[in-house]
């Protein structure tokens, strides 16, 4: 079951992946990938649906931002018990890589994702210095998409877990979701400050048990681990 649509928080044209995201070093990145969980009230139904690993009742959001911080893509229309793996799979921007609209251009996420030519995770067991260099440029990287999400539920309350969980259908909330996403670009754009200095960082957003984390996580491709491997030797 889906709810709302796949967007650019912008207009309905495609995103502007084309600039690098290149303050954490990593090279040939287009933007951060990862999902976030809003709570609501879901319909008696199809309660089971929403139920997240936490168990808890939620959409799962996922999100690509650019090096400030600016949404690029949504899709918010899947709920809580689909698996952030699952969205890529089946995400316009997933088929835009794989039909080579991005060229050599990448995404960062975690190791749940697998490893694609077009999507690269750190190293789970690191053996070399080139290694650990790679994972600490990737994971500079990819903290961006994590203070987002922060700074998205410190200014839109209602997507945070302190404001409760929404009180509306399913359809609703994905059209919050991709409202208040436009609403926080044109913050960033016109640098309208938070309301508080340090944003709150959800319950959701926190580190989870190593069990949990990557629950659904895809395999990793031949051609994946070679541009990894490649990256590794030619440019950290």
């Amino acid at each position: 079951m889906t709810h709302g649509r796949e967007a650019e928080p912008e207009n309905d044209a495609q995103p502007d992946l084309r600039k690098k995201l290149t303050p954490g070093g990593f090279p040939h990145v287009l933007g951060a990938i990862d999902c976030t969980h809003v709570r609501l009230v879901p319909p008696a139904a199809t309660e089971h649906l929403y139920r997240n690993r936490k168990h808890t009742h939620s959409i799962n959001v996922q999100a690509i931002v650019d090096h400030q911080g600016i949404f690029t893509n949504i899709v918010a229309k899947y709920p809580g018990s689909v698996h952030d793996s699952f969205i890529f799979r089946h995400c316009t921007i997933n088929q835009h890589f794989q039909d080579g609209w991005y060229g050599n251009g990448l995404l960062v996420a975690d190791q749940g994702y697998g490893i694609q030519p077009w999507i690269m995770t750190p190293f789970v067991n690191l053996s070399t210095a080139a290694e650990r260099a790679y994972n600490e440029a990737h994971r500079r990287t990819r903290s961006i998409v994590e203070r987002t999400f922060g700074i998205l539920k410190s200014r839109f309350r209602c997507l945070n877990i302190t404001g409760g969980s929404l009180l509306y259908s399913p359809e609703m909330v994905c059209k919050i979701i991709l409202t208040c996403s436009i609403l926080h670009n044109i913050c960033i754009k016109r640098n309208i400050p938070l309301l508080e200095p340090d944003p709150y960082m959800p319950e959701d957003e926190e580190e989870e048990d190593a069990a949990l984390q990557h629950e659904g996580e895809q395999p990793n491709t031949a051609a994946g681990v070679r541009r990894r491997q490649h990256i590794v030797n030619n440019f950290l």
